[in-house]
């Protein structure tokens, strides 16, 4: 169980770019934050462990919140039982949005998961090859900075012509800008340009 749990925060914090945090209270913070996850899906990893049966609607319920979405998606990967995700969740757009979710909830960013979250548009951009960006707005109440600023837009991407769902995506990133004072294709081509411009796969 430690070395599944040891893991499982490796994991997360290799898909979100993370590995070393230099300040204290944000490193404890996200911390906090890996361990409230993994007690939430801790029953479920155990009735994987045990070859129990789950019912669906306890998945159901992981599936729904894009905080734990990602998570529950690997667990049951780990376990060779994909087939009990949610069809419904498992499209791309519930992958960015679970991807984009999760970096908006690292203390240096955002802090949290937003109140709300839904998908605007889905931007392509032509290279050698047509890249997919979804753009979502979020909202929240907190920290009170955010909470001042209403809509604001965050991006995922790129995906391509083969990309499955929860497949890893080179860039997510908001610069907090509203919906008011940039379009979401200015953003994703922005985000596109300035955000892991190398390409390199962080998983």
């Amino acid at each position: 169980m430690k070395t599944l749990l040891l893991g499982f925060v490796v994991f997360i914090l290799l898909v979100n770019g993370v590995l070393f945090f230099n300040d204290y209270y944000t490193r404890k913070k996200h911390q906090k934050l890996m361990a409230y996850k993994y007690n939430v899906v801790k029953p479920l990893i155990r009735q994987l462990e045990a070859k129990q049966v789950i019912a669906k609607d306890e998945i159901l319920m992981l599936a729904k919140d894009p905080s734990l979405r990602h998570a529950l998606f690997r667990v049951l990967e780990l376990h060779h039982n994909e087939n009990l995700f949610p069809p419904e969740y498992f499209t791309i757009e519930k992958g960015a949005e679970s991807f984009l979710v999760n970096w908006l909830e690292f203390p240096t960013e955002l802090g949290l998961a937003p109140r709300e979250i839904e998908l605007v548009t889905i931007i392509t951009l032509k290279e050698k090859e047509a890249l997919d960006y979804y753009v979502f707005r979020f909202r929240t109440d907190k920290p009170r900075w955010a909470a001042k600023s209403n809509w604001m837009l965050g991006v995922t991407g790129p995906y391509r012509e083969g990309s499955v769902p929860y497949d890893v995506p080179l860039r997510v990133f908001s610069r907090f800008k509203t919906t008011a004072s940039i379009s979401p294709k200015s953003e994703a081509t922005w985000v596109h340009r300035n955000i892991n411009p190398s390409g390199i796969r962080i998983a």
